[in-house]
């Protein structure tokens, strides 16, 4: 060795090279791993960075996931600088790779800074969902250059991505300029790096020496935050859109059966039907042909509520509404994206974990409620205040009964105030003129009006020259209040109207929104949501609490046994006054959930894990060990369900059909 020279130059240049690269991401994607750390307990948590300490496993866990996906992208680079080397490495080939790196990375950059964000709505990492909306790109473009919020995390991309741009060009200029770079080559050296090297990247693409990391090793403690920051979003993202959405649990067959068990008490006589499923209700008394307003309120999780303890005041008039109405007070949605609520509410059939059965290629038909109206003479409406593309809403319900929809396109353009079209009470402006030209029509007949409310999703505006003011600061909170004004408004206004003592009205969420600090892996806030339904005719509907746990999928069902229909009833809703559940049951894109008074059971699909929790104690221990049977009880209720769902749907059992048809 000459005097001054390094031991290290034995090393192939173009090793050090990519070390350089790899170490230099390693670093700036544990930096994203702390800002979401950071950002979450100042969002969700404690309002402190440090108050419950820094979870150093979670951390390390990060590196290991981080290895991962850096480890793939750096074997293409590896194997082409290796194989050049045992000729001559030319210096375009570095460029090559700097530009291929460069491009890579400032994907996993932007995925990494666009999961913030996703995370702190959603509790979930970045997954193929997020991709699902591509379809209405336009308006999911223009919602988020319209949310001041997300330009922070633009900027958090661009802060990060341009310094590791202009340092990976110093490494390629220093590489260049390098002055035994272009020696002569090393073949054995080059041998010994390569399988050496090779090897470490076959390590770091597995991830652990034992077995391939996956998700599922992430999760290492009790705390639903932690297990969830050591993953990295560009492993999720690529693991989720190579997973199908196939549950197979327990046998078809079985699931089926169970939920024969559970809904069907009666068949109806010497008839066959079809679906499994379907079974007549036979109310025995005269039927009431009112009316019916249905408006999804969006975003409305009950925690917005005083009702169930919030304390800033929210929702004076839902709150008012809920005590002089009768109130269903353990309700769950379906799933957390308004696609779901949407399907759940109308077609009283669950979601399957994240898909999105109204944008399917392959449309099907549900007798369900707005089936069973249209049969018995009604008009069936649905208002939405921005576009009918999104989430196809203009292909599938047409399909699927309704005989209008209402849309951005019948408001007047000046009055459209952003992406999602205009603001709640001008969509309640137009509720009301179109609910009046109906019944004043030339045929009038009773109405079943869908209203999919907006505002209280990002970006959150508050119209101008209203009269409105809130007592809050937050937007957050503002907005809330503004919605609930809105129905107040809709609802004084109605009282006006000939058809309103004619009308029932039924208020529920399409999801919920996560709220205070998260305990479990599914947050509650996501999902509980509140349902009220009233009419002036106390005759019909009196003032009450129903605290039977149900879901979204149980609402028109059960109004329909408030009005006394007699239906074929083809779908997995019941009606909740005559017809308790155990359970109620929902999803949330990769995992599903089942709820009584005292257990939440979560089933995580990512390593088909089971958990048990005593949710009213926010205790965090795993009671699946300890409650082994009512554990099993709520598995296979939740399983049979879904599974029974899937089974009914791919059968084509959607429509039910009678031997004499």
């Amino acid at each position: 060795m000459t005097k001054g020279s390094c031991p290290l130059n034995i090393i192939p240049k173009h090793i050090v090279f990519l070390f350089k690269y790899y170490v230099l991401a390693l670093a700036y994607l544990f930096l994203f791993r702390v800002v979401l750390f950071v950002q979450y307990n100042l969002e969700h948590g404690t309002g402190t960075i440090l108050g419950k300490g820094v979870p150093i496993t979670a951390f390390k866990i990060g590196f290991q996931f981080d290895s991962v996906v850096l480890s793939y992208i750096m074997l293409l680079p590896f194997l082409f600088l290796s194989i050049a080397s045992f000729v001559k490495i030319k210096p375009v080939f570095y460029k090559w790779t700097h530009y291929y790196l460069s491009v890579l990375l400032a994907i996993v950059f932007f995925i990494a800074a666009a999961d913030v964000p996703y995370f702190n709505y959603n509790f979930s990492r970045m997954s193929i969902v997020a991709f699902s909306w591509l379809s209405d790109a336009d308006m999911v473009v223009g919602m988020i250059a319209a949310e001041k919020s997300y330009i922070l995390y633009i900027f958090l991309f661009l802060g990060f991505y341009l310094p590791y741009f202009f340092l990976t060009r110093r490494i390629l200029k220093r590489t260049l300029n390098s002055n035994n770079q272009w020696a002569k080559p090393r073949p054995f050296i080059s041998a010994i790096a390569f399988v050496l090297i090779g090897f470490i990247l076959f390590l770091g693409v597995r991830g652990r020496i034992d077995s391939p990391i996956r998700i599922n090793h992430a999760f290492y403690c009790n705390n639903s935050f932690y297990n969830q920051l050591g993953l990295n979003p560009v492993f999720v993202l690529i693991k989720s859109s190579i997973k199908n959405n196939a549950i197979h649990v327990i046998d078809d067959k079985a699931a089926v059966q169970e939920a024969v068990n559970q809904l069907v008490k009666n068949r109806g006589a010497n008839v066959s039907y079809h679906s499994p499923i379907a079974r007549e209700v036979q109310s025995g008394k005269p039927e009431i042909k009112k009316n019916i307003v249905l408006v999804l309120m969006e975003s409305m999780s009950a925690n917005k509520l005083a009702r169930f303890g919030n304390p800033h005041h929210l929702t004076p008039f839902l709150d008012s509404l809920a005590a002089n109405a009768l109130s269903f007070d353990h309700i769950y949605s379906a799933g957390f994206h308004t696609c779901n609520g949407i399907f759940s509410t109308l077609y009283s059939f669950p979601t399957i974990l994240r898909e999105r059965p109204m944008s399917s290629v392959d449309n099907k038909r549900f007798s369900s409620i707005p089936k069973v109206l249209k049969d018995k003479g009604y008009t069936n409406l649905y208002f939405t205040s921005h576009s009918e593309t999104f989430d196809n809403i203009g292909g599938f319900l047409p399909y699927n009964y309704f005989d209008r929809i209402v849309s951005q396109k019948d408001y007047d353009p000046a009055k459209v105030q952003s992406a999602f079209g205009v603001p709640d009470h001008i969509l309640f402006e137009y509720v009301l003129e179109k609910l009046d030209s109906t019944y004043y029509g030339q045929q009038p007949k009773p109405f079943f009006a869908a209203v999919m409310t907006v505002s209280d999703h990002g970006p959150y505006i508050i119209p101008p020259n209203i009269d409105f003011e809130p007592h809050t600061q937050d937007i957050k909170k503002q907005i809330v209040e503004y919605a609930d004004w809105s129905i107040q408004q809709f609802m004084h206004q109605a009282k006006t109207k000939a058809w309103y003592d004619n009308t029932v009205f039924v208020f529920v969420a399409d999801h919920g929104v996560i709220m205070d600090e998260v305990v479990y892996d599914i947050p509650r806030s996501l999902h509980h949501v509140p349902l009220v339904m009233y009419t002036s005719d106390t005759t019909v509907i009196r003032q009450g609490v129903c605290s039977n746990y149900g879901g979204q999928i149980d609402v028109l069902p059960t109004l329909m046994g408030l009005l006394n229909m007699s239906y074929l009833n083809n779908t997995f809703g019941v009606d909740l006054l005559k017809e308790p559940r155990p359970y109620a049951y929902f999803s949330a894109d990769d995992k599903l959930a089942c709820v009584n008074d005292s257990l939440l059971y979560i089933y995580k699909t990512n390593g088909k894990k089971d958990l048990l929790y005593k949710y009213r104690t926010l205790s965090t221990d795993n009671m699946m060990s300890r409650l082994p049977k009512e554990g099993a009880d709520m598995k296979t209720y939740l399983f049979s369900m879904i599974q029974a769902s899937k089974w009914i749907i791919t059968q084509d059992k959607t429509i039910e059909k009678t031997t004499n048809q």
